[in-house]
Formats: C-alpha cells, structure tokens, sequence
C-alpha cells in the first residue's frame, strides 16, 4: 500500500518535536538566570509552562498520526486498539492539562472540590497531590472534572499597604529599585501614581510574608527617597 510518510521522515519528525521540547525545557531552566526581577520570572515561567503542557499532547498526536501515515491499514488498527485501550487515560490526562493551565491553579493554591479540600502540593500525569489535615491525598483530574472545583484565596496571602514619596518626579527609579527588593510580593504587582495637584507618590505595594514596612522605607531612604506612612 502506498505510504504518505516513510520511516524515515517518521523518525526525523519524531526527532524535531522532541527537539523543540528539550528546547522549551531548556528555556524554563535558564529563566532564573535571564531575569533577576521576580514579577517578570514567575510571569514567564508561567506562560512556558502553559505552553509545555499544551505542546505535548499535540507533539504525542502528531507523532501518532505519522506513524499511522506509514501504513493505513496495519497501523490505523494498532492506532484504534491503542485509543480503546488508554481511552480512559487520555481522557484523564487532557482534562489535566485544562486544569494546570488555569490561571488560578498554580502551587499552594488551595482547592475544593467534591469531598476535598486542601493546598495543591503537587501535579502528576493523571492526577494532583493535594495536602489536606490528615495527610496527603491524590486525586485523579477525571474526578475534578466530574465534580468541578473552587480555588480558595490563601488566608496568608499578603496585604497591599500604601506609603507616600516626596520630592520625586520620576517613578521609573522607584520601581527599579523595587523590583531589587526581595522583600517585595510581586504576584501583586506594585502601583505607583501621582497624587493630583501635589509633587508626592502614592505607592501600594505587597510585602512577602515576615517582611516589615520599616525595613522597606530604610532601603528607600538608603537611596534618598523621602518616604512617610501616612499623608502630609
């Protein structure tokens, strides 16, 4: 039977989508290593994990479909037998990779769902770890589907406080030097803006947990940035 794909174009398919999946892994190690602000390393760490787990259902499916493509007959029957078998696996695993590109579903986000409620302490291929009060619990992705769920906000999860800046016309420096803070909780991002008709800042900022404002006004001021708590 006539073959629209060779083994040997199979083999350097299969070569290139496993290529380019070593390459996006690569990208997410060396991330640390290219940006040293927080805000902007947990953003692209985010959007290359997101693209990962999409790439590899898809980079699987066209491995498959070149593989059927060598021979119709023969290999379309161990294709069908392959679905009826794992059906219920890829299932589960699809509905995974929905679930762990939520934006609201990440590490240490707390979950409900069905009888279950606890902090996600890991993903696995079919399932999450969740960490309840009695222990750690898995919980395959089919069973959030089934019964949906509810992400929590974390009852630890920092508070925006605001202070005022004088005598500063531009807020570029400011958030420079923010962003070499590591005191700073940038999954909430800072915001800086002029107060009408007066030459001060109003700056809300998040701070990470066990941080104290004072330690952040005396890194300010070490920069000669005149800071106050309250309104002038």
């Amino acid at each position: 039977m006539e073959t629209t794909i060779t083994w040997s174009k199979f083999f350097n398919i299969a070569a290139i989508l496993i290529l380019i999946y070593t390459f996006l892994s690569i990208i997410l190690r060396i991330l640390p290593y290219v940006f040293k602000r927080k805000s902007l390393l947990n953003k692209f760490t985010v959007i290359i994990k997101r693209v990962i787990e999409l790439y590899k259902p898809i980079a699987f499916l066209s491995i498959l479909l070149s593989f059927v493509s060598i021979n119709y007959k023969v290999h379309g029957v161990l294709f069908l037998l392959f679905l009826v078998v794992t059906f219920l696996h890829i299932k589960r695993y699809l509905y995974g990779v929905l679930f762990k590109i939520n934006p609201l579903v990440h590490i240490g986000s707390t979950i409900s769902t069905g009888e279950f409620k606890g902090d996600i302490s890991k993903f696995m291929f079919f399932g999450v770890v969740i960490n309840e009060e009695i222990g750690n619990r898995f919980i395959n992705y089919s069973y959030i589907d089934e019964h949906g769920f509810s992400i929590y906000q974390n009852d630890n999860a920092s508070v925006r406080r605001t202070i005022y800046i004088y005598d500063q016309e531009k807020t570029t420096p400011i958030l420079d030097l923010l962003f070499e803070n590591p005191t700073i909780d940038f999954n909430n991002k800072p915001i800086i803006k002029k107060v009408p008709n007066e030459k001060i800042l109003q700056l809300q900022i998040a701070l990470e947990s066990g941080a104290k404002m004072e330690s952040l006004i005396a890194y300010l001021n070490q920069h000669n940035i005149t800071t106050s708590l309250t309104k002038i």
